[in-house]
């Protein structure tokens, strides 16, 4: 750590220091490093922190010269650039919360707003589920390590003070922004499918059923019929939901990175 704190003492170098900072802190303050989501604050500036070490090699080695004075103008266009990244990458890796949610509304499954109407209403029920799944074949599949490699490697790709030093360096990230949700929102309706088609096919086959047997089914009845049948569909395709969903957001999050290479 010696190394560090000596390379950082330069006027130069602090100013990419605190461009790295800026960087990886937006991108983790906006989700994108989603081991850190449900952490709390100490341990999301420990991980920025220890990310910052990491990617300071490669930072300081293809940083724009930049003045002391630019300091502000490098911070701010270093967290313009985190935020876009981190918002890209986890409109991405929010696929999976997505699918959930879609399936708790088909179902009934969103129980947030029932028990704490003022809460969030990601807080409960089977998005959060989903969410969970997700990230734990995330994890399995060693998939931080490849976002943390691919974090520190934007640094290679996009200089610390390029962007603020180009003045229109925004511009490849634009694309990034824009079509991140929509690719977020497709692995999520490919993720739900499968469930969402088990769901209304019991739906279809309680009505007919129903209209046949001239039956009230009671309140609630269906609704919790429904809800066995959504987490009998999830349990079945777990490997979808675990193993499936890393091989399905790999791709999208390396694009996601690789925007700004030249």
């Amino acid at each position: 750590m010696d190394w560090f704190w000596a390379a950082v003492a330069r006027p130069d170098q602090a100013v990419v220091a605190a461009g790295v900072v800026a960087r990886l802190a937006a991108a983790i303050a906006v989700g994108g490093l989603p081991v850190t989501a449900a952490t709390s604050l100490p341990v999301k500036l420990a991980c920025v922190f220890g990310l910052s070490v990491a990617a300071w090699p490669a930072a300081s080695g293809a940083a724009v010269t930049a003045e002391p004075t630019a300091i502000v103008r490098v911070v701010a266009g270093e967290a313009v650039v985190g935020l876009a990244l981190g918002m890209a990458v986890a409109a991405v890796l929010a696929a999976a919360a997505w699918a959930g949610s879609v399936l708790g509304s088909v179902s009934g499954l969103s129980w947030a707003d029932d028990f704490a109407p003022e809460g969030d209403a990601q807080a409960a029920g089977v998005a959060r589920l989903a969410w969970w799944l997700g990230l734990m074949g995330f994890l399995a599949a060693g998939g931080h390590v490849a976002l943390v490699a691919g974090l520190i490697d934007t640094f290679h790709a996009l200089p610390v003070g390029a962007v603020s030093a180009a003045g229109g360096g925004f511009a490849p990230l634009l694309p990034l922004v824009a079509a991140a949700p929509a690719t977020g929102l497709s692995l999520a309706l490919l993720l739900a499918g499968p469930a969402l088609a088990a769901v209304l096919a019991f739906h279809v086959a309680a009505a007919i059923a129903v209209r046949v047997g001239r039956v009230d089914p009671g309140q609630g009845l269906l609704q919790s019929l429904a809800s066995l049948v959504l987490l009998t569909a999830v349990c079945v395709a777990a490997d979808s939901w675990i193993g499936g969903y890393a091989a399905l957001v790999g791709a999208p999050v390396e694009r996601c990175l690789d925007v700004a290479r030249p």
